[in-house]
């Protein structure tokens, strides 16, 4: 029997919420150099924001506040926390990207996650409750004050927004909670881990159940006595009603709907200790909407934004003009090298045309010469001919030279009415020409005696020569 293939039973679904809108992305980044402490601080923030936050972000000294943004649009990103440090105090801002506002808190003190867990007897955390996001609950942040409502909505939009309908329990596995104190003006930052434990199971059976592993059982008569016997039964764990809760869904194979758990929180960490000093309206920049040492009058605030926005417009107004410098060079530049291809093609054609003058100019110089008389029309129309020939002209006449040799007529031997006149006209001359190039190969030009005795003195030959010879034999 063949195989059968596997369904697909996943499907992959989209990074983006039941509503439409896209998940929040994060990143974490430091300004400036860094203590060891406060290194570790951005790394256990980092794993506070995931899944959806870049956790081996690779950073350099070089690298500027633009360039994160930048990158951080087309991936998606939405926020930014950056983590500083000065002589005085460290800081945190939170930022919505790319337009702002900007949050910036002061720390004044802060545990790390590793310390957390350090201090604690049985730590209740595992790596897998990091796959989900992590629930916000806010205290004390609903006051009728701008600043304060908007760090309220920033610290829920940070987060990914849930249906209480469709959010399964399965997926609540963490909580970051912060707690407003009027009084102080200070902020707890506090990050737990969700466990929910049923209620009227004992100890063993639910590590038997969650673990499916099969128990110890050495030391028993019987499998009842295993979940009968006094010693096993869960007298160390005192279920406090308040926290128990009635599931409405499946959360697992031990917490299963319309039955009883208990709701308990570990702490993970980090732990922080903030208080807002500054609200602004942009990026790290723009108008301050709020500042905690710092109070101005509203005809101040009002002389700020007006210096703001010129300041605004006088940007906006420079970089028009060099946008318009830069477009004008453009076409200047573009003009200027049609121009100079014009000139260039009008002086080659100029010189093609002198340079065809001059050899005519040549030719007829040398008919004066070579005859001593003056080159009549046929002549010049004759050399103008031979110019303008095609390498075709060439090939065709080569060809009815070989046909003529094929019919019994000697090659190269012309019939023309001009060929004629000249061998007339001046066929001294050009008999005295061949007499002098005797030894001229017409296949090989610059194979004549004269040159043959230049190589050889050249190589360094001694031996005798041609010319050598015939001047021994007269004397």
């Amino acid at each position: 029997m063949a195989p059968t293939r596997r369904k697909k039973k996943r499907t992959h679904v989209e990074n983006a919420q039941a509503g439409g809108e896209k998940v929040p992305k994060s990143f974490v980044i430091s300004r400036g150099k860094l203590p060891p402490l406060l290194k570790q601080l951005q790394i256990d923030l980092r794993k506070l924001m995931l899944p959806h936050t870049a956790l081996n972000l690779k950073e350099k000294r070089n690298n500027s506040l633009k360039d994160f943004v930048s990158v951080a649009t087309p991936l998606g990103v939405t926020h930014l926390l950056i983590v500083s440090n000065t002589e005085k105090a460290a800081y945190l801002r939170v930022a919505r990207s790319p337009h702002g506002p900007t949050l910036t808190f002061k720390i004044h003190d802060y545990s790390l996650a590793a310390d957390i867990v350090r201090a604690q007897t049985r730590p209740g955390a595992s790596s897998g409750i990091f796959k989900t996001s992590p629930l916000v609950v806010l205290a004390g942040l609903g006051s009728e004050e701008q600043h304060l409502k908007l760090t309220a909505v920033m610290f829920q939009n940070i987060f990914p927004v849930i249906d209480v309908n469709t959010v399964k329990l399965s997926s609540c596995q963490r909580v970051v909670i912060l707690n407003y104190n009027k009084e102080t003006k200070l902020i707890d930052f506090r990050h737990y881990a969700v466990t929910l434990k049923p209620l009227g199971v004992s100890r063993r059976i639910r590590k038997f159940v969650q673990n499916r592993q099969i128990p110890d059982l050495r030391g028993l008569n019987d499998v009842s006595e295993y979940i009968t016997k006094p010693n096993y039964s869960s007298e160390s764990e005192a279920e406090d009603e308040a926290a128990t809760v009635k599931l409405a869904k499946d959360c697992n194979r031990v917490n299963r709907a319309s039955s009883q758990s208990a709701v308990k929180l570990h702490e993970i960490g980090p732990r922080m200790t903030l208080q807002l000093v500054k609200v602004e309206e942009g990026l790290c920049s723009g108008g301050i909407i709020f500042h905690e040492f710092v109070k101005k009058t509203p005809e101040e605030v009002k002389m700020l934004r007006e210096n703001i926005e010129q300041r605004e417009a006088l940007r906006k107004q420079r970089r028009a003009e060099q946008e318009s410098n830069v477009r004008r060079k453009e076409l200047a530049k573009q003009s200027l090298k049609k121009q100079s291809n014009w000139s260039n093609q009008s002086t080659m054609n100029v010189e093609d045309g002198e340079r065809l003058d001059n050899i005519d100019m040549d030719d007829a110089e040398w008919y004066r010469q070579e005859v001593g008389e003056e080159p009549d029309s046929e002549f010049l129309a004759g050399i103008s001919r031979t110019q303008n020939r095609k390498p075709e002209d060439y090939k065709n006449n080569n060809k009815k030279g070989k046909q003529g040799e094929d019919q019994g007529q000697q090659p190269g031997k012309s019939t023309t009415k001009t060929d004629s006149y000249k061998k007339g006209k001046f066929s001294k001359s050009m008999h005295s020409a061949k007499r002098n190039n005797k030894g001229v190969s017409s296949k090989r030009p610059g194979g004549s005696i004269a040159d043959k005795v230049l190589s050889q003195k050249r190589k360094g030959s001694t031996g005798p020569t041609r010319a050598n010879k015939k001047r021994k034999g007269s004397n």
